[in-house]
């Protein structure tokens, strides 16, 4: 499935002294609660956020986990974050399972629902291009506003494929193997 939602390519990714952000903007007709919400409940989460189903479970307090217990083509996995602050319903932190790696959620209310900011700051550039960061992250909030909608979508392998092309074209994920 394509449309505009998923043809938009707004990720940003800056190579700083000790590696490097990635950065997303989305202006949300939600409520900022609502949006809270869906990037703190592990039910709503499992919404949009994983290319995989999981079992979710947030333990939403600093020093508390994020555990994802799920399958990834047919093998177990699971990733666990720490988290980092927890300012309801405005400021949501935590680590990323890539050593040394951190995820900063912002949210802003405005009158025409909010402003979301997240930022995925890295050492190791090169893992973020090898492992796609920013294709991912573009592709899960792709589909953040349909799952606040209360119409989830699926993973769509085709928009993570359209992305992927477009980042690597500029140096910021791995190309797509030819053979």
């Amino acid at each position: 499935m394509t449309d505009d939602i998923t043809t938009r390519h707004d990720g940003e990714f800056e190579r700083t002294a000790d590696g490097g952000v990635i950065r997303f903007e989305r202006h949300l007709p939600y409520d900022v609660r609502d949006v809270w919400h869906a990037i703190t409940d592990p039910e709503r989460l499992s919404d949009w956020w994983l290319p995989f189903d999981a079992d979710i479970r947030i333990d939403l307090r600093e020093g508390g986990k994020m555990v994802f217990d799920g399958t990834n083509d047919g093998e177990p996995i699971t990733m666990v974050c720490t988290i980092l602050r927890v300012e309801p319903p405005l400021l949501f932190e935590h680590t990323h399972p890539a050593l040394g790696s951190m995820m900063r959620w912002e949210l802003e209310a405005v009158d025409t629902g909010c402003i979301l900011r997240v930022s995925h700051t890295l050492p190791d550039v090169q893992e973020a291009i090898d492992n796609c960061y920013l294709v991912g992250l573009q592709t899960s909030l792709d589909r953040l506003a349909p799952a606040l909608a209360g119409r989830p979508r699926p993973w769509d392998w085709d928009a993570f494929a359209a992305h992927r092309a477009h980042y690597a074209e500029l140096g910021l994920a791995a190309p797509v193997d030819a053979s």
